[in-house]
C-alpha cells in the first residue's frame, strides 16, 4: 500500500504547494455518518484485508479458508479487479469474488475501472450508476474499493465520484486509503492532507495505512502520532476511522509474530480505530515494486503462521472487543507509566473518574456512548509488543470486566490489577453516575 518514499513524496508535494489542485473548500454538504453506508453503520466489526486470492484462486474453499481466519470484509486488487468497460459478466472475476464472499457470510468491496477511472466526460454519471446497478445484483457487495494513496490533486474527481454513488446508493462504501506519515517532519503538511482530504471529498469514514514494526527491532518513530493526527481528524469531521496494519514482509518491513500483531491491533483501537484491515492477505509474486515475503497465504499456496495467529487474534478478540467499541466515540487515550513518550503520545491524567494507573507502561483509551449517558468504557493496552506487563487502575465508579469468549462483563474492585501479555489489551465498562 505504500512505502516511506512514497510518503515523504507526496508529503514533501503538499508542504511545498507543488502539484495540488486548488484548495476549493469544502462543497455540498450531505448526511452525516450514522446514515452513511451499512458497513460502517451495523454491529459487526470490519475485519479486512488488501490483496485477496487471485482470480485463479477464487474458490468457495478459499473463500472458506479466507472466513475462518475471522476476516469479514474482502476487496479487489491482485488480478481481482475489473479493468475494461464491458458490463459486468458472472464469469469476471469480481462477480466470482462476490459469489464466494455470499457463501460464507464476508462482504465485498470490488474494484472497477469504470468507477475508479470516471472523469466528467459524456454521460459519465449514468456509467456509474449503470454499473452500480450490476453490483447492487450481488448480496454480498458493500461498496467499491476507489483509490489508495491518492494525490491531493485528484480530490475533485473522486468527490465527485463518491458523490454520485452516495447519492444512488447511500448504503454502500466508498474506500479511499491514505498514505502514513514516516517523517516527524512532515506533521504539518500531513494535517493540511487530512484536512484537504476530509473538506474536499467529504468521506464516510478516513482509512490510513502505517507499517511500523521494522527488520532492525524498531518501531517507526511516527507510529503513535499518525493515529493521533488521524483520530483527531476522524472525531472533528465525525467520521470513524480505520487502519492497515502490517502482516507480510517487504522492504524494511518484517513479517509479524503473534504479539506484534495483536499489538497492531490493540494500539489502534485505544485510538479510537473501527476497522482493521490487513495488508497483505495473499503474497503478493512477480512485483516490480518489493520482494515479498510471506502474508497469512504464504508463496507455496499454504496458510502461514501469520494466518493462524492473526485467526486467533480476529476471532477470540477483535471481533468481540470490536463490536464493543465499534459505535463508542473515543473520548482520550492516553499513555501511562511511559517516560520518554513518544511522538503524538499523551501521557496519562488522573481524574475524578480514573484515579491512578501505576505498574507497567500501558495505553488507555477511554470511550462513551455517542448518546451522553455517564458510562465509560477503558481499554487498557500493554505498550510492549515484547514483554508481558502488569497495572494496576483504580477507578471511582463501579467497574466490569468484558469477557470476549462469552460476551458478558463481569464485576469486579474498583481498584484492579491488569495483567497482559505482550500486545494484550483488556476492556472494562465503568458505571454511569448515579
Amino acid at each position: 500500500m505504500t512505502d516511506s518514499r512514497i510518503s515523504r513524496r507526496l508529503l514533501l508535494q503538499l508542504a511545498a504547494g507543488a502539484g495540488l489542485a486548488p484548495y476549493l473548500g469544502p462543497m455540498t454538504a450531505t448526511a452525516s455518518a450514522a446514515d452513511g453506508p451499512t458497513i460502517l453503520t451495523d454491529d459487526v466489526f470490519p475485519i479486512g484485508l488488501f490483496w485477496p486470492p487471485p482470480k485463479s484462486e477464487t474458490t468457495h474453499e478459499r473463500y472458506v479458508e479466507l472466513a475462518a481466519a475471522g476476516i469479514n470484509v474482502v476487496s479487489g486488487g491482485n488480478d481481482v479487479n475489473k479493468t475494461d468497460s464491458a458490463p459486468l459478466a458472472e464469469t469476471d472475476a469480481n462477480a466470482l469474488m462476490m459469489q464466494h464472499a455470499y457463501g460464507v457470510g464476508i462482504r465485498a468491496l470490488p474494484t472497477d475501472n469504470r468507477i475508479s477511472h470516471a472523469t466528467t466526460c459524456g454521460n459519465w454519471q449514468d456509467g456509474i450508476r449503470r454499473a452500480l446497478a450490476e453490483y447492487e445484483a450481488y448480496p454480498a457487495f458493500a461498496g467499491f474499493r476507489i483509490a489508495d494513496e491518492p494525490s491531493p490533486v485528484e480530490y475533485p474527481r473522486y468527490r465527485m465520484i463518491a458523490d454520485v454513488l452516495k447519492a444512488a446508493a447511500p448504503q454502500h462504501l466508498a474506500h479511499i486509503n491514505l498514505v502514513p506519515v514516516y517523517s516527524a517532519s512532515a506533521q504539518a503538511a500531513y494535517e493540511e492532507h487530512l484536512r484537504r482530504y476530509v473538506e474536499q471529498v467529504d468521506p464516510t469514514f478516513v482509512s490510513f495505512d502505517h507499517y511500523p514494526l521494522l527488520t532492525d527491532g524498531t518501531v517507526r518513530s511516527t507510529y503513535f502520532l499518525n493515529w493521533a493526527l488521524v483520530r483527531a481528524a476522524g472525531l472533528a469531521a465525525n467520521r470513524p476511522t480505520w487502519v492497515y496494519i502490517q502482516s507480510v514482509d517487504h522492504w524494511n518491513i518484517k513479517r509479524p509474530n503473534y504479539a506484534e500483531i495483536f499489538w497492531q491491533i490493540t494500539m489502534s483501537l485505544a485510538y479510537g480505530c473501527k476497522g482493521i484491515q490487513y495488508f497483505t492477505y495473499w503474497t503478493p509474486i512477480n512485483r516490480e515494486d518489493f520482494e515479498f515475503g510471506a502474508a497469512l497465504i504464504g508463496k507455496d499456496l499454504r496458510p502461514t503462521q501469520v494466518y493462524h495467529d492473526a485467526s486467533r487474534i480476529n476471532r477470540e478478540f477483535l471481533a468481540p472487543v470490536g463490536r464493543e467499541l465499534k459505535h463508542l466515540v473515543s473520548e482520550s487515550v492516553e499513555h501511562a507509566n511511559e517516560n520518554p513518550l513518544p511522538l503524538g503520545a499523551k501521557p496519562f491524567a488522573a481524574d475524578a473518574v480514573v484515579q491512578s494507573v501505576t505498574g507497567g507502561s500501558v495505553v488507555i483509551g477511554r470511550f462513551r456512548q455517542a448518546v451522553e449517558d455517564g458510562q465509560r468504557w477503558l481499554l487498557v493496552a500493554n505498550r510492549s509488543h515484547q514483554a508481558q506487563t502488569t497495572a494496576r487502575v483504580t477507578v471511582s465508579r463501579e467497574v466490569a470486566e468484558f469477557a470476549p469468549a462469552t460476551g458478558d462483563y463481569r464485576p469486579i474492585a474498583g481498584a484492579f490489577d491488569v495483567r497482559l501479555a505482550a500486545g494484550e489489551a483488556r476492556l472494562y465498562r465503568l458505571s454511569g453516575l448515579s
